[in-house]
């Protein structure tokens, strides 16, 4: 008998943000995941405070301090989930404008709620990605097992 996670990657999902506040999005590929993620780090680099953009012009990769690498995660996080959002959102609910109006969901709005609730840039984060995380730790679900007898040879 084979037993595996429900994959829930092919179907649009709702997310639960806390506070009334909840994301929906269409299903994307991994490809469409992996392409979001290299868009993201592109961006992330451009986008680098100053002080770091210059120290990574002067230096190589392996000689840049932890505080580069981790501004440079932090960054490509963020624009991930933007990213994703603005490509395959399809609307969310408690996020309103100053007149009290539903606000949309797009790139500005996205940006404005990163920036008014930063701690909740991570938690969107990893729900976006927890499919894919569940996906990549369940493994090779065809892969034999470790009984199976091998060939020597």
């Amino acid at each position: 008998m084979v037993l595996r996670l429900t994959r829930r990657l092919g179907t649009a999902r709702r997310i639960d943000l806390g506070y009334g506040v909840t994301v929906s999005h269409r299903a994307f590929t991994y490809a469409d995941l992996r392409e979001a993620e290299a868009t993201a780090l592109r961006l992330a680099r451009q986008s680098l405070p100053e002080a770091l953009a210059f120290e990574a012009e002067c230096l190589d990769d392996e000689d840049l301090g932890p505080e580069h690498e981790e501004a440079l995660r932090g960054q490509a996080a963020r624009h991930l989930v933007k990213l994703i959002l603005t490509r395959f959102g399809t609307g969310w609910t408690g996020v309103e404008t100053e007149a009290g109006a539903p606000a949309p969901l797009d790139a500005a709005s996205i940006e404005a709620f990163l920036d008014l609730f930063p701690g909740v840039a991570s938690a969107l984060h990893a729900a976006l990605l927890q499919p894919w995380v569940d996906l990549e730790q369940e493994g090779n679900a065809s892969a034999p097992l470790p009984d199976t007898a091998m060939a020597e040879g």
